[in-house]
């Protein structure tokens, strides 16, 4: 039995620029606080996103609490977390 949600949080995008790193993880994301983009030096990880990750995450973590686990072989649903700078969180289902 699996959690009836599960949270991949990884990467950094450029808001302003095509620049990204798929490769951060999210325990790194406080090195990436205010820190200009490497491209066009945009803050690329603001205060107000990192906030909401982690009110995110805090949800996420109750919400598996409160629903019952998923069977192994049942299909998910997968949806894309975007932010744009203003703590605002956006959902693509995929």
């Amino acid at each position: 039995m699996k959690n009836a949600i599960n949270l991949n949080i990884h990467g950094i995008k450029c808001d302003a620029c095509d620049y990204k790193n798929d490769d951060v993880k999210f325990e790194e994301y406080k090195e990436w606080l205010n820190k200009p983009c490497p491209k066009c030096g945009t803050n690329l990880l603001t205060q107000a996103d990192l906030n909401s990750t982690k009110k995110l995450i805090k949800l996420t973590n109750i919400i598996n609490k409160i629903i019952p686990k998923r069977k192994d072989d049942e299909q998910m649903i997968k949806a894309e977390v975007k932010m744009n700078g203003t703590g605002n969180v956006f959902l693509e289902i995929k």
